[in-house]
C-alpha cells in the first residue's frame, strides 16, 4: 500500500491523465497528501418546490415550512426530473500510515451535513479527537474528502446542482480509484492486488455510505455507518433546532449562493452536541466543533430521502453500526433499544458479519466528544476480529 502515496499524484478520469501538485500534512501516525481530484459524474435528480432563501429571515422561515406536518416531502415536492451531470473537482486527503496492519485495506470515509473532511481529522487534541490518527495508529491508509458543496471542493447551485444521488456517484469514482489504484502514485497493480475498501460514514455521509453498499454492494469489503440509523426517529428533531442562517449573511460568512445554509453555535450544540454537560464534552470541543463548521445546500436535504433505508440484500462485506446514546438528530436524543442486530440483519442477510455499538455519554458528533478514542477503538476491533 505504500505505492499510494509516494512521488507525484496521478489521477485517472476516463483516458485522461490529470498531474495535482499536492499539499502535505504531518500526522504523528503517518504521512497526509491533500489534493483535487476532477471526477466526471451525473445522476438522476430534480427541481424541488423550495424556499428561496438569500438572508436570515428567509433561512428561518424554510426552518419552519421544513418542519411543518403538511409540507409536502420527498418525491411529493418534485416539479421537474432533471440530470445532473459534469466535471466536478473533489478535495482529498490521502494518509498512509508509518506502520501498516498488513490488512490489505484503505479506509474511504465520508462526513455528514454540516461539516467538511475535517470532521474526521480534528487539529483540536488530535490524540483524543482525530479519527484519522487513531486510523493511522491502527495500521490504516484512510482517504477523506470535502463532498460535494462543502469545504474546497466545488460548491454547485444549492437547489439543483448538490444532490444525493450525484454524491453517491462521486463516492463511487473515488471507490474506483482506490481500488483500482489510480489515485496516488499511478502504479497499475494488478486486479488480484486491489486493497480492499472499508468504507466509513458519519450522518449524510452514513445514508451516502449505508445507500452505496445496498447499491454498489461488490464495490464494498466493509463498512463503518456512525450516526445512522433508519427508525421511527430519524430527523424528528427537525430543522428549526439548527438556528440556521443564510451562509452569506451569518454571523462568520461564507462566500456562498442562495440556498446554502449554516447553523448558528447553538444550532451546533443542539444537534451535534449531548450528553453530560461536565463530562460528555467540554467548551473547547464545542468552540471547535462550530469554527470547523460548514454550509449545507438546500437541495441536498431535499434529495436525501432517496438514500434512506435501502436494503442491502446483496451486501456480502462486514458491518458495524455504531450510535452516539443521546444523539438528537438520530435517535431523538436516546439511542438505547431503538435498534439491535436482529432487526438490522433482515435488511443485510447475507453480511459476513455485523454488530451494533452504542457509544455512552455522546452525541451526534462522535469524534468530538470526551470518550472519542474509546468508540474508534470498538470499531476497529470489529474489523480486526474479522479479517480487516
Amino acid at each position: 500500500m505504500n505505492d499510494l502515496i509516494i512521488g507525484a499524484v496521478l489521477l485517472f478520469t476516463g483516458n485522461a491523465a490529470v498531474f495535482a501538485q499536492p499539499t502535505h500534512d504531518t500526522h504523528r501516525y503517518g504521512t497526509c497528501q491533500q489534493f483535487d481530484v476532477p471526477i466526471n459524474a451525473s445522476a438522476e435528480g430534480a427541481i424541488f418546490d423550495l424556499t428561496h432563501i438569500d438572508d436570515n429571515i428567509s433561512a428561518r422561515s424554510w426552518a419552519i415550512i421544513e418542519d411543518t406536518r403538511t409540507t409536502l416531502r420527498g418525491a411529493d415536492r418534485i416539479i421537474k426530473n432533471i440530470t445532473i451531470s459534469g466535471t466536478f473537482n473533489i478535495h482529498v486527503q490521502l494518509c498512509q500510515p508509518h506502520s501498516s496492519n498488513g490488512a490489505g485495506a484503505i479506509q474511504i470515509a465520508t462526513h455528514g451535513g454540516h461539516y467538511d473532511s475535517r470532521y474526521w481529522d480534528s487539529k483540536y487534541q488530535p490524540e483524543q479527537h482525530s479519527y484519522v490518527e487513531a486510523a493511522l495508529k491502527a495500521g490504516y491508509p484512510i482517504l477523506t474528502y470535502d463532498r460535494l458543496g462543502a469545504g474546497k471542493s466545488d460548491l454547485p447551485d444549492a437547489y439543483s446542482g448538490v444532490q444525493a444521488g450525484l454524491e453517491l456517484e462521486i463516492l463511487k469514482e473515488l471507490t474506483l480509484m482506490a481500488r483500482n489504484r489510480s489515485i496516488g502514485s499511478g502504479s497499475t497493480a494488478s486486479q488480484s492486488d486491489s486493497p480492499r475498501i472499508i468504507h466509513v460514514g458519519h450522518s449524510f455521509g452514513s445514508f451516502l455510505t449505508s445507500a452505496f453498499i445496498a447499491t454498489y454492494p461488490e464495490l464494498s469489503d466493509a463498512a463503518v455507518i456512525t450516526g445512522y440509523v433508519a427508525t421511527e426517529y430519524l430527523a424528528l428533531a427537525g430543522y428549526t433546532p439548527w438556528a440556521a442562517q443564510y451562509a452569506k449573511a451569518a454571523q462568520r460568512p461564507f462566500d456562498r449562493t442562495p440556498g446554502y445554509i449554516v447553523n448558528q453555535k447553538s444550532g451546533i450544540q443542539n444537534i451535534f452536541f449531548a450528553g453530560d454537560p461536565d463530562t460528555a464534552f467540554t467548551k473547547e470541543l464545542l468552540d471547535y466543533g462550530d469554527e470547523i463548521k460548514q454550509p449545507v445546500p438546500i437541495g441536498e436535504l431535499a434529495s436525501g430521502y432517496k438514500l434512506v433505508g435501502l436494503p442491502g440484500l446483496n451486501y456480502t462485506g462486514l458491518l458495524h453500526f455504531m450510535l452516539a446514546e443521546f444523539d438528537t438528530f438520530v435517535c431523538a436524543g436516546d439511542c438505547n433499544g431503538v435498534t439491535n442486530a436482529t432487526a438490522l440483519k433482515k435488511s443485510y442477510p447475507k453480511a459476513a458479519a455485523l454488530e451494533v455499538d452504542i457509544q455512552p455519554n455522546t452525541g451526534h458528533a462522535l469524534p468530538l466528544h470526551n470518550n472519542a478514542t474509546a468508540g474508534f477503538e470498538v470499531s476497529f476491533d470489529f474489523l480486526k476480529r474479522n479479517g480487516f
